[in-house]
């Protein structure tokens, strides 16, 4: 059979890209997992699970939010303090979240300055759409 040299450099292009993806995957680190992080909430259709950052003047959340119905196509995340008796003392601006892809599972950070005396940090789910256009609010 003989081939053009359109098809060996279709062929040739098409073995390049594939070795580029991956070579280019094999030196990525491991897309992080729920049990990476210590703090964890079910707010359905979501699970989040994250870790606090304190510095002097601030609070951080890293975390990671996993969408529990394929249907959801954004979600809006805050983190906020709480004091003892539970009362919300400090909060973060909305932290928005978008799912473009058939993964579940996003991270997000979310920072606030503390305002009043916590006692905790939680990272909590303030609204969400399903991708119909249909809304939900906590």
């Amino acid at each position: 059979m003989k081939t053009t040299p359109i098809a060996r450099r279709a062929v040739g292009v098409a073995l390049l890209a594939g070795a580029a993806v991956a070579g280019g995957c094999a030196g990525l680190p491991p897309a992080p997992q729920p049990g990476d992080y210590p703090l964890h909430a079910v707010s359905p259709p979501f699970a989040l699970s994250w870790r606090i950052l304190e510095e002097p003047g601030s609070v951080r959340a890293d975390g990671l939010v996993e969408r529990q119905n394929p249907n959801v196509g954004n979600a809006s995340l805050q983190l906020i303090g709480v004091d003892a008796p539970g009362q919300i003392v400090s909060f973060s601006a909305p932290i928005p979240v978008y799912w473009g892809s058939a993964w579940d599972a996003e991270r997000f950070t979310a920072s606030l300055t503390p305002r009043g005396p916590a006692t905790r940090y939680e990272v909590r789910v303030l609204s969400f759409e399903y991708t119909q256009g249909m809304r939900s609010s906590h």
